[in-house]
């Protein structure tokens, strides 16, 4: 797992001081090594900070084949390489190196663009190609691995991260405001924006090609939502299919040359990882799990369940209070953005403790919005049986909830609203589409629901597969995905996703929905492989996730910091953001007349971000 940078210049005037400052800033994405590589005619030049996981002491990048037509730096992992250096040897390619590396630049020689449907893995990478002039851009089918982009004058900038992009000196740090809504609805900001005016994500399964007629941006993978369901199908032959597709996939993620384990929650995904993992390798799985100081709820007890069940080498890390407050501002940095989930800090430093031991982690990340795990999927078919109920009573029923029943506040405001983008949205969203209006003063007043183009082109509609389709394109990389890696590499460690396996997606989404969710159980499929290995309480407990008491910090110890954070001058992005809303936000929670700790740390994390990243250079110390 790497840090990859790069400028593409038609002027010839690349600088490698620039690629040797981008560097220095991803560093924690590569503390094993450092690369540069500048083409003769000045045109272009990459950047690598390396974490050393295949071939350790080989594969160095930028990487050239032979005569130095084709240069490549690379960020990720080929789980099947091995298998495509067998064929490429067939076809007459000389190797040099033993990792996946140079099989992509070999690759690329024989197929071109089409090499991109032979891979198996998690990726983004660029290659020069210099008797073309043309560079070549690719991320993986679900956007495991991230690269950010923006155009120069005749030319491009890349990154692994936005702090990357802003080491060439020609792009400045502007606030997007269409970055800023959309963050108030997901706590994160749907790809290609970003928080940054001109500075773009690549979208998963998107491959951009820079020459000296312009960029061009192709779609090479997609979910199919009109493939053929296989209703016909009985459940055993599905759950039996579906456990050998997943644990194929595990077993393709256990290639490393240095040690791995597992994160491991105690909840349904990330204990049958393990188990799985237990049994492919015959060996004690290093696991790693978070529980919190002085609250009632924690998942520790629960991990540690399957920790002695599978007899694991297990790490527990016990958060405090300080600790999380120690780590906002300086993880804000670390993303570029603000914090979209509390359980970024946990994440960060669980990936920080197991660095000590393991440079790879396996997560059960990808499962829920498979799977249906999450209990909107339950909920949402709702919408249509109160869509004759007045409009005026649903609000008085949200407004009379007890504070600790956010849950259902979520749901009733979700479930009131007819059109399919707008509710999908809402369940994501701290903020209705009034509190938005009200908090939000620019000019525009708001932009177009990115899904509605989704909607559209996929004929979208109320239907789980529809719901399951929507969270895979926008919740699952731009918030998920992106908060694993940055929080994982921010501490030199390379995460895994079994579940995002595309031969194991492509299955998901042609299941019929009764093996997804049967009566009262969500996931079920899952939870009825799970079942062969792990026992009854582990598999059909409630879902939980990393549960973090913030609503109680922000009323105790947190209560000053968020203030004098979120409400103090220039706090926020400038008359963008509405601070007399934003304080009557603030005194209705710790008042305990309204549970608004989502609405608190959305608004805490843009003030971060804004003083951190936007203000200041928003390099790591």
């Amino acid at each position: 797992m790497c840090g990859i940078s790069g400028v593409v210049d038609f002027r010839g005037s690349v600088d490698l001081k620039i690629i040797e400052n981008m560097n220095q800033c991803l560093h924690h994405r590569g503390p094993d090594g450092a690369g540069t590589f500048l083409s003769r005619d000045k045109i272009c030049a990459f950047g690598h900070v390396r974490l050393s996981i295949i071939d350790v002491e080989g594969s160095s990048q930028p990487l050239s084949n032979e005569d130095g037509s084709i240069w490549l730096t690379y960020n990720g992992e080929i789980y099947n390489y091995k298998e495509l250096r067998a064929l490429l040897i067939q076809k007459g390619h000389k190797f040099k190196t033993a990792g996946d590396s140079e099989v992509l630049v070999h690759l690329f020689e024989e197929f071109r663009y089409g090499m991109l449907q032979y891979l198996y893995g998690m990726f983004a990478f660029a290659i020069w190609d210099s008797n073309r002039r043309e560079l070549f851009i690719a991320r993986d089918r679900f956007g495991i691995k991230p690269v950010f982009y923006s155009s120069i004058n005749n030319g491009l900038v890349f990154s692994s991260e936005q702090k990357g992009i802003f080491k060439h000196p020609e792009i400045k740090k502007t606030v997007s405001e269409e970055g800023i809504w959309h963050y108030l609805t997901f706590r994160s900001v749907p790809a290609p924006r970003t928080l940054y005016e001109h500075v773009y994500k690549l979208l998963p399964g998107q491959y951009l090609i820079c020459g000296e007629s312009g960029i061009s941006v192709h779609k090479y993978w997609d979910i199919q939502l009109e493939e053929e369901i296989l209703s016909s199908s009985n459940d055993g032959e599905l759950i039996e299919r579906t456990e050998a597709v997943l644990r194929k996939s595990i077993e393709r993620r256990l290639i490393s040359d240095v040690p791995l384990g597992a994160f491991l929650s105690g909840g349904v995904d990330s204990s049958l990882i393990v188990a799985l993992m237990s049994k492919l390798t015959g060996a004690p799985v290093k696991t790693y799990t978070v529980g919190f100081e002085n609250f009632a709820f924690s998942e520790a007890p629960y991990a540690r369940v399957v920790a002695d069940l599978y007899q694991t080498d297990h790490h527990e890390l016990i958060l405090k209070e300080e600790v999380f407050l120690d780590h906002l501002e300086k993880l804000t940095v670390l993303r570029d953005a603000p914090l979209s989930e509390p359980a970024d800090i946990p994440l960060f430093l669980l990936s920080k403790m197991a660095n000590e031991k393991v440079k790879v982690l396996l997560s059960g990340e990808g499962s829920d919005e498979l799977f249906a795990g999450y209990p909107k999927y339950q909920f949402d078919f709702l919408h249509k049986y109160l869509k004759w109920c007045p409009e005026r009573l649903m609000d008085s029923a949200i407004d009379n909830l007890p504070s600790k029943w956010r849950k259902a506040e979520v749901a009733l405001k979700s479930i009131k609203i007819q059109d399919f983008p707008a509710r999908w949205a809402q369940w994501f969203s701290p903020f209705t589409v009034e509190e938005k209006k009200n908090l939000f003063q620019a000019p525009s007043g708001g932009f177009p629901n990115p899904l509605d183009e989704y909607a559209k082109k996929y004929n979208l509609d109320s239907s789980l597969q529809s719901f399951l389709f929507s969270d895979c394109k926008v919740w699952l990389p731009d918030n998920l995905l992106d908060r694993g890696d940055r929080m994982t590499m921010g501490a030199s460690i390379e995460g895994r996703v079994p579940f995002l396996d595309h031969d194991l997606v492509e299955l998901a989404f042609r299941m019929p929905d009764r093996v997804k969710i049967k009566g009262r159980h969500r996931k079920w499929i899952i939870k009825q492989i799970a079942l062969k290995y792990l026992p009854e309480q582990i598999v059909n407990r409630p879902k939980a996730g990393f549960v973090i008491p913030l609503p109680q910090w922000f009323r105790g110890k947190l209560r000053e910091y968020c203030y004098d954070t979120i409400c103090s001058t220039n706090a926020m992005p400038e008359n963008l953001i509405s601070i007399p809303h934003v304080r009557l936000i603030l005194d209705r929670h710790c008042s305990g007349r309204k549970n608004y700790y989502l609405q608190i740390w959305t608004l805490l994390g843009l003030a971060l971000w804004y003083r951190s990243c936007m203000q200041v250079d928003g390099s790591l110390k």
